[in-house]
C-alpha cells in the first residue's frame, strides 16, 4: 500500500469494515425481489470485502471516507460519522441506480428497470433515516441537500448539450454535488458554518479530478456511445482538431492527440493545479489532500507511459503502425 493510499484509506478499513456490515443490516424492510440485489450492491461496492471492489474507488470512496476524514478537524463523535457515512452509503446507491437506469433505460428489460428503481427509493429511505437521527426535518442542513440535489439535476439532465469543459472544476464537480451534504452537516453540528463556502470548494477540486480521471478510464465507451459531449477528456482531443474540423471523433484521432499532441499530458496538468488550488485552501484534511494527491499521480503516470512510448516509437519509426494498430481494437 502506498504512503498517500496508508493516509486515506489504510487507517480507516476497520471503520469502513463496521460502516458497511451496518449498512446490510440497516436497511428499511425489503421485499423478496430485492434483497439479492440490494446485499450484491453493498458487497459489490465494499473496499474491504473479499469480493467487493469499492466499485472501482473514484467518487464512491469520497462518499463514505469524508465523514471520518472531517471527524477529527470537526469534532464530531463516532456515531455521528458513523451514520452519515452509512447514510452516505445508501445516497450512493439511490444515485447509481437512478443513474444506471436512466443510461440503459433503451436496453434494460421493464423488470429490472423497475427493479433498480424500486431498490433505489429503499436506498434513499435509509438514507434519510440515518441522516435524520441528527437532523430533523425542519433542520436547515435540508436546505443544502435541495441545493446539491438540484446541481445535480442540472448535471445530469443537461448532460450531452454542450461540451464538456475540463477546465470548470465547479462545472465538473456537479454531478457528485450530493456528497458535499455530509461535510455540510459536520460543520453545522459543530458551529463551524463559516467554513462551509472553503469545504465545498475544496470537496469540489477534488470531485473534479475524479471525473477527469473517469472520463480518461471511460473515452472509448463515451466514444462508443456518442458521448463525446459528456467527457471532458473527449473535449481537450476536439480542441486539437483544427477549429473548422466537424467530422465525429474516432480511436485513430483520439490516440493521435494522445501520442503526438499531449491531451493527456494536458489533463494531468489540470488535475495538478487542482491540487495546488488545494492546497492553499485552510482546513483541507490531510487525508483529502492524500487521495486527491493519489489520483493526481495516477494521471501523471499514465501521461508519462505516453510520452515516453511517443519516444520511443518515433526513434524507432512505429508511431504511425501503433496509431494503425491501436485504431483496430
Amino acid at each position: 500500500m502506498s504512503d498517500t493510499r496508508a493516509e486515506w484509506m489504510g487507517r480507516y478499513e476497520g471503520e469502513v469494515a463496521r460502516i458497511f456490515a451496518e449498512a446490510s443490516g440497516g436497511l428499511p424492510a425489503l421485499p423478496a425481489s430485492l434483497t439479492g440485489l440490494a446485499a450484491a450492491l453493498l458487497e459489490k461496492f465494499n473496499p474491504v470485502s473479499s469480493n467487493g471492489r469499492g466499485a472501482d474507488g473514484g467518487t464512491n470512496y469520497i462518499c463514505f471516507l469524508l465523514p471520518l476524514w472531517l471527524k477529527e478537524q470537526t469534532g464530531c463523535g463516532d456515531e455521528l460519522c458513523r451514520d452519515l457515512a452509512i447514510g452516505n452509503v445508501y445516497a450512493m446507491l439511490h444515485f447509481f441506480l437512478l443513474d444506471d437506469a436512466m443510461d440503459a433505460a433503451a436496453a434494460a428489460g421493464v423488470g429490472e428497470t423497475r427493479r433498480s428503481l424500486a431498490l433505489g427509493q429503499m436506498f434513499y429511505e435509509g438514507f434519510r433515516r440515518r441522516y435524520e437521527r441528527h437532523f430533523p426535518t425542519g433542520s436547515s442542513l435540508w436546505q443544502r441537500y435541495g441545493a446539491y440535489l438540484t446541481d445535480w439535476a442540472a448535471a445530469v439532465s443537461e448532460e450531452g448539450e454542450r461540451l464538456a469543459e475540463p477546465g470548470d472544476p465547479a462545472a465538473l464537480a456537479r454531478k457528485s454535488a450530493p456528497v458535499k451534504l455530509c461535510a455540510a452537516g459536520l460543520l453545522l453540528l459543530s458551529g463551524q458554518t463559516d467554513r462551509l463556502r472553503q469545504t465545498e470548494e475544496a470537496v469540489d477540486l477534488v470531485l473534479a479530478t475524479l471525473q477527469l480521471s473517469d472520463d480518461w478510464a471511460d473515452w472509448r465507451e463515451d466514444l462508443a456511445e456518442d458521448g463525446e459531449k459528456r467527457n471532458a477528456f473527449l473535449t481537450l482531443v476536439r480542441r486539437t482538431l483544427p477549429p473548422a474540423a466537424e467530422q465525429p471523433l474516432d480511436e485513430r484521432a483520439v490516440n493521435q492527440a494522445v501520442y503526438r499532441n499531449g491531451c493527456l499530458r494536458d489533463l494531468a496538468r489540470i488535475a495538478r493545479d487542482h491540487h495546488a488550488a488545494l492546497t492553499k485552501l485552510p482546513n483541507v484534511p490531510r487525508a483529502l489532500l492524500s487521495f486527491h494527491e493519489e489520483i493526481v499521480i495516477g494521471l501523471e503516470r499514465d501521461a508519462r507511459g505516453a510520452a515516453e512510448l511517443e519516444e520511443k516509437l518515433a526513434l524507432e519509426g512505429g508511431l504511425s503502425v501503433l496509431l494503425s494498430n491501436l485504431a483496430k481494437k
